[in-house]
């Protein structure tokens, strides 16, 4: 049905409404133009389908801003607007679509279509790692090629007709009206019979997660706890029963559980798990005889799958429970389905396993994914499949984001090797010093820029690199060789290219260093604290290609086994003087004067220039915490913040409180000050070389 560009589309709209409502489907509207014609189609639209009406837009009054789309998590409303005029964030559009009810309307408002794909995109100051908006054409495309090939997409432009979707026939569809499904009722039966573990609810989103965990506590003879990130993401939970849960916050929970307080629940329920960092649930469960996790795995926040990967794994009472039927709206819904195929949200499936076909290696360019659909769900798939941080805001990444390099890994035609890598470094000598000193941090060049701001090389920003983001290999393939084939392609032609090394950063797993360290691969970082998303340490890691990287990689090596010597868990990392599996290894020069690099803690070239840095400028005490331990051992100054920081371990707020300094700014400031005085008392003419060399930073 062609409907006139200036009759309202007021009445069909509401009978299509009316139609979707019975079958227990959703629909989704395109609006595209001017954002005045927008609006006033947005104000027609609105006033005669009477619903929630939530929106996520950065412009329109009244609405979320997409960036806070995670606080309508675990909540439900009829009818959703989101604004892609200025900008596409992904995942939010995907959180907003989930807590749509059936018979929901999705107004989905993009640029007029024709310029869409050439307008800059307010979304790419998040992922894209260059300075300023860029626009997104391949993901546009793919987005539009989505759209025009749905048949359930009403899509209307202005000035345009717009052609409303023909239904095909279901079956009248009535929604759970409070009682369980049989899904549900299997898994509440199996749950109300547990004695002690842990368990997980995984599902999609609308398939009654929070409303089995409100029928668990309904019927559960005991006491529940509750845990979830907000309070307000327990709302559907909470519609499922008559009691009262106590809700903690995550960290007040925990902080209870630490300090010894007593444990009164049967069950701790966590609500939107995945959305929590991995080391603090392990702790929590811990605590606790039965613990229900809710999460879902389509990766909204990136987290999903790493629920899976990681946390899942680690514990051995772990039983995943999964509820497949939607509830929230009926199956094979328009909408959904929609959605997966445009975030290609539908999990990869592994094919079947072929056999004695030689592996065919080969780059990638963004256009040949947009090309090539069944290349880009394979590649995309792939890595989804296989990497716990996979998100909608990499598929923005991959299609769009500037200096990106893919190459995949085929057999007959069948990609089981997936590698994404990212082209940094080639800073100019002046911008490099100015990120040693503190001074400056441009967006991307992610271990480029970390080595010049946390260790002791400007050099490695300056040279041309490769950093390895993501690599995966089918499930059915590994251990074959497939992943260290990928890495030994990228050196080859990143030699021939003429770039100087190749990076990787990764939270540090004996498993992973041992991998990367096979495909020839050096440690010349390690970070200094856990990060809260992995309970790992930032682990950095090296191959050189040009005579240049490798000669200030060897040092880099060489550094990195000095300071090991002063680290408090070198124990617990296992990084022990003489029988060190992870530094101390065999490397090129092993029978050098460096051999017995940790016993060696004299103050060579680098310890003063870590330690002009942080007198001089802006450098952290943490890049030059090892420099400061070395120079402290070797003078009898009193410098009481730096010794209380080094040599009794104390906290800069804990020292200030101590010695009566108003403030953790002015304590740094007082720690800069004591250790130039003491290092131009010792050296004098070597700070009057790195004062006058940092006079130039400052241009």
């Amino acid at each position: 049905m062609t409907e006139s560009i200036t009759e309202s589309i007021a009445e069909p709209l509401l009978k299509l409404h009316q139609q979707r409502l019975i079958y227990g489907q959703r629909q989704l509207i395109v609006l595209s133009g001017q954002s005045e014609w927008i609006e006033r189609q947005l104000n027609e639209i609105t006033s005669a389908l009477n619903g929630d009406w939530i929106t996520l837009s950065p412009h329109l009054a009244g609405a979320t801003l997409p960036s806070k789309a995670t606080v309508l998590l675990g909540r439900e409303f009829l009818h959703g607007i989101f604004d892609a005029q200025s900008g596409c964030y992904a995942e939010s559009m995907a959180i907003l679509v989930g807590t749509l009810k059936a018979g929901s309307v999705l107004i989905l408002c993009i640029p007029e279509w024709d310029a869409w794909p050439l307008q800059p995109d307010s979304d790419s100051l998040r992922w894209n790692e260059a300075h300023g908006m860029i626009a997104t054409p391949h993901f546009v495309a793919h987005l539009q090629q989505s759209l025009c090939n749905d048949p359930d997409v009403l899509i209307w432009r202005e000035n345009q007709p717009y052609i409303l979707p023909t239904l095909t026939p279901a079956v009248p569809w009535c929604a759970p009206q409070g009682q369980a499904t049989p899904q549900q009722q299997q898994i509440l039966s199996t749950l109300l019979a547990a004695e002690r573990g842990t368990w997980g609810i995984i599902a999609a989103r609308g398939r009654g997660k929070s409303a089995l965990a409100g029928m668990l506590i309904e019927q559960w003879p005991g006491s529940c706890w509750c845990c979830a990130p907000a309070k307000i993401t327990t709302s559907v939970m909470n519609q499922f029963t008559h009691k009262a849960p106590r809700f903690w916050s995550v960290d007040s929970l925990l902080a209870y559980c630490l300090a010894g307080g007593e444990i009164e629940a049967d069950w701790l329920i966590i609500d939107e798990a995945a959305a929590i960092p991995g080391p603090q649930l392990k702790q929590l469960t811990a605590y606790f005889p039965r613990c229900l996790l809710i999460t879902t795995v389509e990766g909204y926040e990136g987290t999903g799958r790493g629920f899976l990967l990681k946390l899942c794994a680690s514990l051995t009472d772990f039983q995943a429970l999964t509820l497949t039927a939607p509830i929230r709206w009926a199956p094979n819904d328009p909408l959904e389905r929609w959605l997966n195929k445009a975030l290609l949200l539908d999990e990869k499936q592994p094919d079947c396993r072929t056999i004695d076909v030689p592996d065919q290696i080969q780059s990638i360019t963004q256009r040949q994914f947009i090309d090539s659909p069944p290349l880009l769900e394979g590649f995309y798939g792939l890595l989804t499949s296989a990497h716990y941080r996979t998100s909608p805001l990499d598929l923005r990444r991959l299609l769009d984001a500037q200096n990106m390099f893919f190459m995949v890994s085929k057999r007959q035609q069948q990609i089981i090797g997936a590698l994404w890598a990212v082209d940094e470094g080639n800073l100019s000598s002046m911008l490099s010093w100015q990120i040693w000193a503190g001074l400056r941090r441009p967006r991307g060049n992610l271990v480029a820029q970390s080595l010049a701001a946390h260790s002791y090389f400007p050099l490695a920003s300056q040279l041309r690199s490769r950093r390895v983001s993501r690599i995966a290999v089918d499930i059915l393939y590994r251990r074959q060789g497939i992943g260290l084939a990928l890495l030994n392609q990228l050196a080859k032609q990143s030699a021939c290219q003429q770039l100087d090394y190749l990076s990787v950063s990764f939270g540090f797993t004996p498993e992973l260093y041992h991998f990367w360290r096979r495909a020839g691969y050096r440690l010349v970082r390690l970070g200094s604290h856990k990060e809260a998303s992995s309970g790992c340490f930032v682990a950095m890691m090296i191959l050189p290609l040009s005579a240049s990287a490798r000669q200030c990689f060897q040092r880099a090596e060489y550094m990195l086994q000095r300071d090991v010597y002063w680290r408090k868990d070198r124990q617990q990392l296992g990084l022990i003087t003489g029988n060190d599996q992870i530094v101390n290894e065999q490397s090129e020069y092993e029978q050098s004067e460096y051999k017995q690099s940790e016993y060696d803690q004299r103050l060579i070239d680098e310890d003063w220039q870590e330690l002009a840095g942080f007198a001089y400028t802006h450098r952290s005490l943490a890049a030059s915490y090892f420099a400061i331990c070395r120079f402290l051992a070797t003078t009898n100054g009193e410098l009481p913040i730096l010794r209380l920081y080094c040599e009794q371990h104390l906290s800069l707020p804990v020292i200030c409180q101590q010695l009566k300094i108003a403030g953790q700014k002015q304590g740094l400031t007082q720690a800069r000050a004591e250790l130039a005085a003491a290092l131009e008392q010792q050296q004098p003419q070597r700070m009057n070389y790195w004062r006058e060399l940092i006079t130039t930073f400052y241009r």
